[in-house]
């Protein structure tokens, strides 16, 4: 499975926070380019209202005492104008909008497509050590935040920086003197910014992101846990933890406050402040002005008020979006993680599978800096049934997932019909090994298409016959309506124990090869259970099986049973052989046996 040519282009020179943004933002440079440029002119064509009054107002009082020497045809060309300006703004602010957000979801699209297509390369073990909240974070909300970036931030930066150096321009060009006093503030009030987001305030803001996600995750976890909360009477210590957390959040959000308080209200006072550096410069330039120009002098004073006041208001908004675009720089710290991750790597030349054989050859395994398996062998032939027992933690489930080469060995090699796993193929060797997790998980989908995920060219009369088998087919049957019920949210909420004979039956209609069941009847009642062993013992006659078994006498009659503990195989052999030997099973057999056994009222034995 190649990556695609969007992945290839951000996998280059990989950057970090705001470049990585803009690296990101520039895979549809072509249609961004266009779009700044539209904005960068909509807000030029902004200024023109300004400018038009500013220069009627100046025929007007240049011919105050004479009605009739006012060139009304250049009054008509300047209303014009205004009303073209106020025209071009608008439809380019729209034009640009438009290509911005068009960019803007292509690029979510195609970062939602390379997420996807690495996640379906990436070793299923992964997704063990990775929660799905944090998968699910960083396709949505993380690369969501991506599109406030391209299609609104990109161009509120551009109009931000547009519209004040044009402000300036215009302003230059009509007096030069005017226009120092109204540049005076902006540089003091950059200063000022610059205090407030230094090393100390970016810390506070990653102080207070941290808090942010503390509380949130409490709040979460206070609101789930309730019941439980309720019945062992932990109320008051549930809610001292939450308020913990909330007060945290707030006693840093103040200190922020606090320290920033000072320079963010210079920032904000400097920049709208122009008219006391304007208004002394118009003291000292006045006296110089001529009577009969005082009028068009004060209208010239009256546009640098209004226009340089209007400078403040795009700075603002930049000094706004500074923690937004630290917030989205963030994000993308998963997106890059999960990029980042190596991948299940494919063999240049491809190995077949002769049968269903499965060997382990001294194999070694750790989680990061946990050794988890220590030179681990042993055959499964063909055929036949192996269940793996022993103790929680001692390897049970890594041996099944290294089946499935949900990783990679540390060490050591496993064949699947004479072939090493990590020469076959990816999808032969999905098509070869078939895995019914303890823990179920269900599409928002229709029971039928539900089950034939495990086959989808499989027929509706083979989508039943597997239910049968799995003992559902009669469950089923009783929902309003049968095979095409919806599962989940507006349709119909399944028990651990449907839930399970359903996986069973996507497992069955596969039809691999090789099937490994961990502990598949775990949330069966007694009835069910018997009937699925029964089912099971049928449909999986001819396969080679592998069985993480809790319940021991659902593996009896098993061809091996091999006990698991601390990573190494302690005892090996058939139900009776293991008995006789009087090891860690029959430990473990006497203390299933006398569980059964016990019910409420029997003398506990000391």
């Amino acid at each position: 499975m190649s990556t695609s040519a969007f992945e290839q282009q951000i996998n280059v020179r990989r950057k970090t926070g705001i470049p990585r943004l803009l690296q990101i933002a520039g895979t549809r440079s072509g249609t961004l380019i266009v779009a700044g440029f539209l904005a960068a002119i909509a807000v030029i064509a902004q200024i023109t209202p300004f400018v038009t009054v500013f220069l009627l107002v100046q025929e007007l009082i240049a011919n105050v005492g004479d009605v009739q020497a006012i060139d009304v045809g250049y009054v008509w060309r300047l209303g014009w104008f205004t009303l073209a300006g106020i025209a071009v703004f608008g439809i380019l602010t729209y034009a640009s909008g438009m290509l911005s957000h068009i960019a803007a979801f292509n690029i979510l699209y195609e970062i939602r497509v390379a997420l996807s297509g690495k996640l379906a390369r990436l070793p299923l073990g992964y997704f063990g050590r990775n929660a799905s909240g944090r998968v699910k974070k960083v396709l949505s909300e993380d690369v969501e935040r991506i599109e406030l970036f391209v299609a609104h931030h990109i161009l509120d930066i551009i109009q931000a920086a547009v519209l004040p150096v044009a402000s300036l321009i215009v302003l230059f060009v009509i007096d030069w003197r005017l226009a120092l006093g109204a540049v005076i503030p902006i540089p003091l009030a950059l200063l000022a910014q610059y205090s407030m987001m230094n090393e100390n305030g970016l810390a506070l803001y990653r102080q207070w992101q941290d808090r942010l996600a503390d509380m949130n995750a409490t709040i979460v976890e206070y609101v789930r846990g309730m019941p439980v909360v309720k019945i062992f009477n932990q109320t008051v210590r549930a809610f001292k933890r939450f308020a913990a957390d909330v007060h945290a959040y707030r006693d840093l959000t103040l200190h922020w406050i606090k320290v920033s308080a000072t320079p963010f209200g210079g920032y904000l006072a400097l920049l709208s402040s122009s008219a006391l550096f304007i208004l002394p410069i118009t003291i000292f330039l006045v006296r110089s002005v001529p009577e009969a120009g005082y009028g068009a002098f004060v209208s010239t004073v009256f546009l640098f008020l209004f226009v340089s006041m209007g400078i403040a208001v795009p700075l603002t908004k930049l000094m706004t979006l500074v923690p937004l675009l630290i917030q989205v720089s963030t994000g993308l710290t998963g997106i890059d993680d999960i990029l980042e991750e190596e991948e299940i790597p494919e063999p240049e030349s491809a190995a077949s599978v002769s049968d269903g054989t499965i060997e382990f050859r001294k194999v070694s395994f750790a989680y990061e800096e946990t050794e988890v398996l220590k030179e681990v062998s042993f055959t499964v032939p063909p055929g036949s049934v192996t269940a793996l027992v022993g103790p929680s933690g001692g390897g049970k489930s890594t041996i099944a997932n290294l089946i499935g080469r949900f990783w990679d060995v540390k060490s050591g090699q496993i064949t699947i019909g004479g072939a090493d796993v990590r020469e076959l193929p990816v999808d032969t060797l999905n098509e070869t090994v078939s895995t019914v997790f303890q823990d179920v998980f269900l599409f928002f989908d229709t029971i039928e298409e539900n089950i034939r995920m495990g086959n989808t060219s499989a027929s509706f009369e083979d989508v039943e016959e597997v239910a049968k088998a799995a003992q559902i087919h009669d469950f089923i049957l009783t929902l309003p309506d049968g095979y095409r019920t919806l599962i989940g949210e507006g349709g119909t909420y399944l028990s651990g124990g449907e839930q399970q004979r359903l996986s069973i039956a996507r497992a069955l209609l596969k039809d691999a090869p090789i099937v490994v069941l961990d502990e598949a009847t775990a949330y069966a009642d007694p009835e069910n259970e018997a009937r699925i062993q029964e089912a099971l013992s049928q449909v999986l006659r001819d396969k080679t099986v592998v069985i993480i078994a809790h319940r021991l006498y659902t593996i009896t009659d098993v061809d091996q049973i091999l006990v698991i503990d601390q990573g190494q195989i302690a005892e090996r052999g058939t139900h009776e052989e293991l008995l006789r030997e009087s090891g860690l099973y029959k430990q473990m057999w006497d203390v299933h046996a006398a569980a059964r056994n016990w019910n409420i009222g029997t003398e506990v034995q000391r």
